[in-house]
């Protein structure tokens, strides 16, 4: 509940010492935590109150009164309002300096935890990519329109180009601009117009999120593909939701049933709502990290759970004796089986099912695993999973994270089964934003 009536009536000074994720400054006033959004830590900052609780205020910064060194002009017209790059006015060395320490941060307040977390393995390539993009539709006026939300808001930004998306993604954005409202008598019911391109940013896919079946859409997306060759396939999806902003129901409308795709050696078939690494050269260096803790000799048999389309087991697949992947995403455990398939691996087997009941019937089986990878969404790991996990007894754990909360939580209770947790490695997928990526190994402790 806001308590309006102790609000400042006049605008106050406040000097910032720390960040948060979502890039507001962190000050205090009297004693009481200042959030403000778009100040950095190491100015002087004039601010209005706008809400105030009992610990903690928000505020709207009205004046730089004294300026970082490390603040540097946003290139991105609208990323004050859009919200998708929360640390665009911080130069990119100190961008790598905060994950590191949100996540030391978040080890040692949520699990407890003092380990040594590495300096974060920075990006080379900052802007232009992202290979998957979610823009949200919207009716305005009578008219279909395509974008993103703003900060806090269902309304979207300026058709401003994403300074983050690969190019082939900016340009079919534009294109769908373009055409779609042309179409739009069949397309009343969109809700998200998915996008991902290949690992080369050559070929790409497209999913219409909200609008069912019809053979109108047929035409639709045998035109789109026509228009813009590069686009390789179309699909619908709709229905209740089950992942993410996907539906239960899918169809190919046209093109290909899959997005063609590599990793080094590795070629890869992808189904339009899998999981796949965002920005594909960290996710090169994220595998090879993983890899490294791994310390496969050849005899090990490695879990790979939460393992999606299989890429880490695939990756994973020429340094073991044999890998078992559980994967919740029925889709996804096809794509993994198609592309042990397509690369001639015969030591991987992937199981359909969520994680903590599939593990349990893996422990009945005698199964005997020596490394276990975990990649779990965003929410991390059922407890359930992680305690019949420790029961398969893994000489070491990999866990790879996108939340330094979840992982913190989830280290904590591994390390209450025996683990401790030796080295955490962040990484930066998403440069310009607050998310953190983090590979942690964790060893048994009577090894």
């Amino acid at each position: 509940m806001l308590i309006d009536q102790h609000l400042p009536e006049h605008n106050i000074e406040v000097e910032i010492t720390g960040l948060t994720a979502r890039g507001e400054g962190l000050g205090r006033h009297n004693g009481l935590a200042v959030f403000v959004p778009g100040a950095l830590p190491g100015e002087t900052v004039r601010v209005l109150f706008e809400q105030k609780k009992k610990n903690y205020a928000r505020a709207t910064l009205l004046e730089i009164i004294q300026q970082s060194a490390e603040r540097v002009a946003p290139a991105c017209p609208v990323c004050d309002v859009c919200g998708g790059c929360a640390l665009q006015h911080l130069d990119y060395a100190t961008q790598l300096h905060w994950k590191r320490q949100w996540l030391a941060d978040a080890l040692r307040r949520i699990g407890g935890l003092q380990v040594e977390v590495l300096p974060t393995i920075g990006a080379k390539q900052m802007t232009g990519y992202r290979d998957r993009v979610q823009l949200h539709s919207v009716w305005r006026d009578g008219a279909l329109k395509l974008g993103f939300y703003g900060r806090g808001s269902r309304e979207l930004t300026d058709d401003v180009p994403c300074l983050l998306m690969r190019h082939l993604l900016v340009q079919l954005t534009r294109t769908l601009r373009e055409l779609l409202p042309h179409r739009a008598e069949h397309l009343t019911a969109l809700q998200h117009v998915a996008l991902r391109c290949d690992s080369s940013g050559g070929q790409a896919m497209l999913t219409l999120v909200g609008v069912e079946d019809k053979e109108e859409l047929c035409q639709l997306a045998t035109w789109l593909i026509e228009q813009e060759p590069r686009l390789v396939s179309v699909w619908a999806n709709w229905g209740k939701t089950v992942y993410g902003i996907y539906g239960d129901h899918w169809r190919k409308l046209a093109g290909l049933e899959r997005l063609p795709d590599s990793l080094d050696d590795l070629s890869l078939q992808i189904s339009p709502g899998a999981f796949t690494q965002i920005h594909a050269a960290q996710a090169r260096r994220l595998y090879g990290c993983v890899a490294h803790y791994a310390a496969l000799s050849g005899t090990e048999t490695v879990l790979d759970a939460y393992s999606g389309v299989g890429i880490i087991a695939l990756y994973l697949a020429a340094k073991a004796q044999a890998l078992i992947g559980v994967e919740e995403y029925t889709p996804a455990v096809t794509d993994a089986r198609r592309n042990a398939k397509l690369n001639g691996i015969t030591n991987c087997r992937f199981v359909a099912g969520r994680v903590e009941e599939a593990l349990p019937h893996l422990l009945t089986e005698g199964l005997q695993i020596q490394v276990a990878v975990l990649d779990p969404p965003r929410g991390g790991c059922a407890p359930a999973a992680l305690k019949t996990l420790t029961e398969l007894k893994p000489q070491r754990i990999i866990y790879v994270s996108c939340d330094p909360a979840t992982l913190a939580r989830d280290a904590r209770l591994l390390t209450e089964f025996g683990y401790t947790v030796c080295q955490v490695q962040p990484l930066d997928m998403f440069p310009h934003t607050g998310h953190v990526e983090a590979v942690a190994l964790l060893e048994r402790k009577d090894m």
